[in-house]
């Protein structure tokens, strides 16, 4: 892949986790959040569209997600984990059920959108939480759910 479209993926995949997190804050509609979230960014369509496929997919699946999530990690993890943790969290095993991106690369993407957002102490638990998530759909299976459009650029 190349690094332009790596960075457009990384956009949208930081911006599917501020619609989680905006939605977590203030729980509605998923259409709210994701209007809200389009009116104050400057993001163009292509960041945007992917963004709103990842958080539609987390927003669909959030039990599941949740469910595997507290499986992985203690079953307070919602209550003691900060909003930006939990969201990049929900986006990358969103992203591991639903699109074909290698989960190596989710990790990566998962990992350094938590850098950014959350800071650098973030990094190591998210990192094992999300191996933790492999492993553990690796046993199972990701089921049959449909692709996120686009995520097949992420191969690589």
């Amino acid at each position: 892949m190349d690094p332009r479209t790596a960075r457009q993926r990384r956009r949208g995949r930081e911006l599917a986790a501020q619609m989680l997190s905006s939605w977590d804050a203030n729980p509605g509609s998923p259409p709210a959040t994701v209007a809200g979230v389009r009116d104050l960014t400057r993001a163009s369509d292509t960041h945007l569209e992917f963004a709103e496929a990842l958080a539609n997919a987390a927003w669909e699946r959030i039990e599941e997600i949740d469910r595997c999530l507290d499986e992985t990690t203690k079953p307070f993890w919602k209550e003691n984990m900060g909003r930006v943790e939990r969201s990049v969290l929900r986006v990358a095993v969103a992203e591991l059920l639903t699109a074909s991106t290698p989960p190596r690369v989710v990790l990566s993407e998962a990992i350094e959108v938590a850098r950014r957002y959350a800071g650098e102490d973030s990094t190591s638990f998210i990192h094992a939480v999300l191996d933790g998530v492999v492993k553990r759909l690796g046993k199972m299976g990701k089921g049959a759910a449909p692709a996120v459009e686009g995520s097949r650029e992420d191969q690589g």
